[in-house]
């Protein structure tokens, strides 16, 4: 199974508020700009498998600038800032109910 390394990463919502994504440069394609499909899975808090089936790596801390200025609210940056928790869903779940309101 190949791992997806992507580092300056950070948490997207899918468009329709159902899913989050993560974004990030992708080491083995010279940084280049890159984005997941819907996280599904947490396998491990800097590794997180994805609609599609891949496997992300997550390296080094989120970008907790780039979120911020997209408006996450401070308290959601804070509890992914060193990756998934176990509890990743429930707080995503909150998360995301607040946005469908």
């Amino acid at each position: 199974q190949k791992h997806i390394c992507l580092t300056s990463w950070r948490i997207k919502v899918m468009d329709d508020n159902t899913a989050i994504y993560v974004e990030g440069k992708r080491k083995d394609r010279n940084n280049q700009p890159w984005h997941s499909t819907a996280i599904t899975e947490r396998l491990a808090y800097n590794q997180v498998k994805t609609a599609s089936g891949n496997t992300y790596l997550l390296q080094g801390n989120m970008d907790t600038a780039a979120m911020r200025k997209e408006g996450f609210p401070y308290r959601f940056i804070k509890r992914f800032t060193y990756g998934f928790s176990r509890k990743w869903k429930e707080y995503v779940e909150a998360f995301l109910e607040e946005k469908r309101r």
